[in-house]
Formats: C-alpha cells, structure tokens, sequence
C-alpha cells in the first residue's frame, strides 16, 4: 500500500511526498527490490544521484536481475560520471536482457558520455536493427555524423527522425548545427527555435541559439540568449565559448579572453577553442601568453599564420 502510495506521489511530481511513503515501505520490509527502485527514481529527479545510486544498488543487491534498476542505477552513474561504472552495469544488463536494443541504445549513451564515438556509433547501429523506428536512436546517430562533419549524412537521418517522430527537440537542435555548420544561418534559427518550443529552458538550446545569433551578427540577441543559458547551467564549457566569441566580435578583447580561458580550462577539447584563445591574447596585447600557448598546440595552417605573431 505504501508502495503504491509513493508511485502516486511521483506520477503528480511530489517528490518529497514520494521519497516518505517509499521509506514507509522499506521500514515494512527492508528487501523490497521495487520500493528501494522507486525510491531511487524519486531521489533522481530530486538531483541526489549519490543517494539514487545507493538505492539502486540495493534493490539490485535483493534482486540481481532487476533490469529496471540496473537501467535506472546506470542513468545515475551517467549523471555524475562515473562511466566505468555505467559500463559495467551495461554488461550486467546485457546478460539480464540478452539482444535487447535497450541495452545497445544504453551502451551507445554511455560510449558518448565517455567520449568514444567511435565506439557508440555501432552500439546506436546495434539498437537501430532492433528497433528500426526509434526517433531518438536515429537522432545520436545523426549527431555522431555532425560531430564528424559528416553533414549529408547527419541530415540523413534527422529527416528519418523527423519522419518517425516530429516532436523530439534534440532533432531540431542537432539540425540547426548542421544548417550553421553548412551555412544555412536563417534554416538553423528556425531548427534552434522549433527545439525551444519544445523546452524553452533547456541551456544547451539556449547557448546554440546564442551562436546562431552571434554568426547572423545579431549580437544583442545572441548575448540575451547566451546570459539566460549560462544561468541555468554554469558548467558548460561551450557558454563560455560563446560568450567569448561575442565579446571577441563586440572587440572587447580582455573580456574575450576572459571567458575563453575559463572555457579552455574546463574543456581544451573545444575545436577552434585554443586557436580562438590565441586570437584574443593577441588583440588584447598579451603577446607573450599567445605565444606560450601557441607553443602547446598542434602545427597547422591556423597556429602557423599565429605563429608569425611570435617572431
């Protein structure tokens, strides 16, 4: 009864409430895998990953072969990172639900989380086969493309994605990037916007319209959409990219630099990123710090036109 009081509690999002009648459950019997799950659901949405983990793991510890906790517990895993431990609970998974797309679609999420593309790419493929309709699956696979610069094949399968499911933002967030990649600002504004009819304060949407905006020379715009973004979520390397771009075009050099470092010292794998850093060192008058890093990074046509600045 407590049971599925709390799962009433959680389907009207009173979290909290939820959270109460699960324990309730628990004090009743300490072994009962479902309420340890629910509870860790509940504990999710709440943001308390750590807790959330705990709770999966002993719902897994009463019932080895719950596969919805083994799901859950992995999405929790993912939230604060701990991909080796995602992936070994793929496995675990994959031997509770053997030839499953699920699993696929799951270790193609953990493969991308981890930064392995590569690797993702044939797990996506993998749950594809299974469930050839699946919008969301065709969606990743069109993003490992555009990532790739593989843009006639991104656009390949956003189309199908569009054509199974016309409601998923992320589709439309993905085809404005391409559309900007490929120059088409005005259809990539209207991708970005279509995305954030669907989740108007998701910050990844937000800062890709900034960058829309910023490459049409709508700066104002482009700086209202980056500020909203970068409220919401202060740990996205990209928003501080973008924020120095912008401030880069408005040549306001020290700012730029500012928040280009700050996006260099939380991901040095943005491309362009070092190479634009560098730019803004160099307008700014700190040469010596431009040539420094020029020094760290890899020779090409860009670093070696950069590179005249330190003769």
């Amino acid at each position: 009864r407590f049971l599925e009081r709390g799962n009433q509690a959680y389907e009207k999002k009173d979290y909290d409430k939820a959270l109460f009648f699960y324990k309730e459950a628990l004090l009743k019997d300490s072994a009962f895998a479902e309420a340890w799950n629910n509870k860790g659901l509940a504990l999710m949405q709440l943001q308390r990953y750590d807790a959330a983990i705990e709770a999966f793991n002993r719902a897994l510890a009463y019932k080895p072969g719950y596969g919805e906790a083994l799901l859950n517990n992995i999405k929790a895993n993912l939230a604060v990172r701990q991909y080796f431990a995602a992936l070994e609970l793929t496995d675990r998974l994959d031997r509770v639900w053997p030839d499953s797309g699920i699993v696929a679609f799951t270790r193609g999420l953990v493969y991308m989380d981890m930064g392995k593309p590569e690797k993702a790419l044939p797990a996506f493929h993998q749950a594809l086969a299974a469930d050839s309709s699946n919008a969301e699956i065709l969606t990743n696979i069109a993003n490992i493309h555009y990532h790739s610069k593989r843009y006639d094949s991104a656009r390949y399968y956003l189309q199908k994605s569009l054509q199974t499911d016309a409601d998923l933002p992320e589709t439309y967030n993905i085809l404005a990037m391409v559309n900007v990649a490929t120059g088409k600002q005005q259809a990539a504004l209207e991708a970005i916007k279509m995305a954030l009819s669907f989740d108007d304060n998701n910050a990844y949407y937000l800062n890709n319209l900034g960058y829309i905006l910023l490459q049409s020379g709508d700066l104002d715009g482009a700086e209202q959409a980056i500020v909203q973004s970068m409220k919401i979520d202060p740990y996205n390397a990209w928003v501080y990219r973008n924020m120095g771009l912008l401030m880069f075009a408005r040549q306001e050099y020290r700012q730029a630099v500012h928040y280009l470092r700050k996006a260099y010292g939380m991901d040095k794998t943005i491309e362009g990123l070092p190479v634009s850093l560098v730019r803004a060192l160099l307008a700014a008058g700190d040469r010596q710090a431009a040539c420094d890093l020029l020094q760290e990074l890899p020779l090409g046509p860009q670093v070696a036109e950069l590179q005249k600045n330190c003769r």
